[in-house]
């Protein structure tokens, strides 16, 4: 069953590379959602505990606070990816990252191996929408 429509739904991406959190706000915005970035770990876990958005998507390499330091700091707060979905969206393949991530129950996303579009759709699937209509397909 379908939930509320992505307009309701809010998505944090923290993302040092300007190309890349502006790519995907652009694709995240075209499908509805609305969209705060932040770019680095520190300001991120701060929009995270005053906005609680309805998901994140997490760099690792960032300053201040890398994704798996964020992942860490909220899991202390006793925020869990049951309350807020969490994709660690890294160019790093390096299991050590991908286990750390995916014990705090994020979802471990390489970069290269998706398109923006592939994203969405997982963004969509985990939040109960339907496929979000993408302005740009």
């Amino acid at each position: 069953m379908a939930d509320q429509p992505s307009e309701s739904k809010l998505i944090l991406i923290a993302e040092d590379d300007p190309f890349i959190s502006r790519m995907y706000q652009i694709k995240l915005e075209g499908a509805g959602f609305r969209v705060v970035v932040k770019n680095n770990g520190r300001d991120a876990y701060e929009s995270i505990k005053g906005e609680r958005p309805s998901l994140c998507i997490l760099d690792i390499n960032m300053p201040e606070l890398t994704g798996l330091e964020v992942l860490q700091a909220l899991s202390n707060d006793g925020v869990t990816t049951k309350d807020m979905p969490v994709f660690v969206l890294t160019n790093s393949s390096e299991i050590a990252d991908r286990k750390k991530a995916l014990s705090y129950g994020a979802e471990y996303l390489v970069k290269a191996e998706l398109t923006p579009r592939q994203v969405l759709n997982m963004i969509a699937e985990k939040l109960h929408i339907e496929e979000p209509a993408d302005k740009d397909a």
